[in-house]
């Protein structure tokens, strides 16, 4: 994605049962490594920090936690000390709260109990009113904080961590899929919960690995740790583990309300929502795209250049439909990381600057077709357009998805809406912002759908249409009527 936007978090839980021999993939029989691995698959989700706690033989809960990436925030002396049957993780993409200081997963250890959250609750209101009712103090928590600390202090109250998470779960004014895991003091039996809110807008998935469990916020996780996927936790249900034994209760009425922008950009190109292969679907959206938006000059000397990487499976169905040639004409330093998941303006134009090397010789002379996936800021085309206009006979800008031009309260970290650059320009308007750019067009809202393969209803397109599945509360007035609805059909 050229703009990039803050990411909601990935989160992972997986139980074994310790008497199974050969419990894993390559002989590994610690869960707490499992989790490592699922969330090194999981790292877009999320780049500020990294968490897991697990249980010991003895029942007591072990943590580690630290800002960063995965890579460098578990040793492998980390992972031996954690060693457990059962153990939940999360990376952190803050989208409430501070950007440091937070890592996952929330702890109690008193309790002997560990939550981990990805999404983002717009009202917690009645959550903390709750948590005051116990003398919890909310005004430096964010909104996982608090989920934890509910749940935690029905555990006190002598629940079990199924029982707790039913008792809690109507405090939860949001999206949410998450996981907890709990032991009994003085107890090695160890229960491990997943579960997701009543729209199921973020994703979890469940699989089935040796001698247990594993859920992860996308199949990809799964595929790291060899669990064969099994099926997506349901909107509204919770998934109890302990080792090979697995039950499920739905704990709220669910209705399917996927956050599309898993699809457009969140997801990874080899996980798997709603039966369809990530990369498929966004090689389909460079399909519709061409059916939209044909080239307006001569075929003979377009070239197509997507700006990766999201953007590389829809440039390649958009030439496949047209024949047109398509080249990598763009590097990304696979150091720079995702701008959309940078913490302040400053150092997401910082990274824009080192994050894209165009290829001259790619398409000096040529007319160029640039497709990204989405505009959000309108940050980054502006500058990359108006390096490869100097050099080719024409730029025009194709984008995969339509105009963002609501913001998103469910744990995607969009700007607010003033910064929308869809909310406040014309589409005309936003191609005079790109010097360079001569012509500018978005995939409609119907020919994304149509990609997807799924039907409109089981999406929450909040981003697109400004339509909250989930009462966003007071939020509500930070949102007016943008300055025009074009693409949206």
């Amino acid at each position: 994605m050229g703009e990039l936007l803050g990411e909601k978090c990935a989160v992972a839980a997986v139980s074994i049962n310790e008497s199974t021999a050969e419990i894993a993939p390559d002989h590994i029989e610690n869960a707490a490594e499992l989790v490592r691995e699922a969330l090194f698959a999981m790292q877009h989700r999320g780049t500020e920090a990294s968490g897991i706690a697990g249980m010991s033989e003895s029942g007591e809960l072990r943590h580690h936690r630290a800002d960063g990436m995965v890579k460098d925030v578990y040793r492998q002396d980390d992972i031996d000390r954690l060693w457990s049957a059962s153990a939940v993780g999360h990376n952190r993409y803050a989208t409430s709260g501070s950007k440091c200081g937070k890592p996952q997963p929330v702890i109690d250890e008193a309790v002997g109990s560990a939550f981990a959250h990805n999404g983002n609750l717009p009202d917690t209101s009645v959550l903390q009113d709750h948590l005051a009712l116990h003398n919890i103090r909310t005004s430096s928590l964010v909104d996982s904080e608090m989920m934890g600390l509910s749940l935690f202090q029905y555990i006190r109250q002598g629940y079990d961590i199924d029982e707790a998470a039913q008792l809690a779960y109507p405090l939860f004014r949001g999206a949410f899929s998450s996981v907890a895991l709990h032991a009994p003091m003085r107890s090695t039996e160890q229960t491990t919960i997943a579960f997701r809110d009543a729209m199921g807008i973020r994703p979890l998935a469940l699989g089935k690995i040796a001698g247990g469990y594993a859920v992860a916020s996308e199949t990809c996780g799964l595929d790291m740790i060899g669990a064969t996927y099994e099926r997506d936790v349901r909107p509204g249900e919770m998934i109890r583990m302990q080792g090979e034994s697995i039950s499920s209760t739905q704990l709220a009425e669910g209705q399917e309300k996927l956050d599309i922008f898993e699809l457009v950009y969140f997801a990874s190109p080899s996980s798997w929502l709603y039966g369809q292969r990530v990369n498929d679907v966004r090689y389909r959206s460079g399909v519709e795209l061409a059916k939209q938006h044909p080239p307006i000059v001569d075929h003979e000397n377009v070239v197509v250049i997507p700006v990766p990487e999201t953007s590389i499976p829809a440039a390649e169905g958009y030439a496949a439909a047209l024949n047109l040639r398509a080249r990598r004409g763009i590097v990304k330093n696979q150091y720079s990381g995702r701008t959309f998941m940078q913490n302040s303006q400053q150092n997401r134009q910082e990274m824009l600057r080192r994050k894209h090397a165009p290829l001259e010789e790619v398409y000096a002379g040529r007319d160029v077709v640039l497709i990204d996936d989405s505009i959000v800021r309108l940050n980054t085309l502006p500058a990359l357009v108006e390096r490869m206009s100097a050099k080719a006979r024409s730029v025009s800008v194709l984008l995969a998805s339509p105009p963002v031009r609501f913001p998103d309260f469910y744990g995607i970290d969009t700007p607010s809406q003033d910064k929308l650059a869809a909310a406040n320009l014309t589409i005309e308007q936003m191609r005079q912002r790109i010097p360079g750019c001569s012509y500018l067009g978005f995939l409609s809202l119907s020919g994304l759908i149509t990609a997807t393969g799924v039907q409109r209803d089981r999406f929450s397109l909040s981003c697109f249409t400004g339509e909250y599945p989930v009462d966003i509360g007071g939020r509500r007035r930070e949102i007016r009527t943008p300055i025009s609805m074009e693409a949206i059909d």
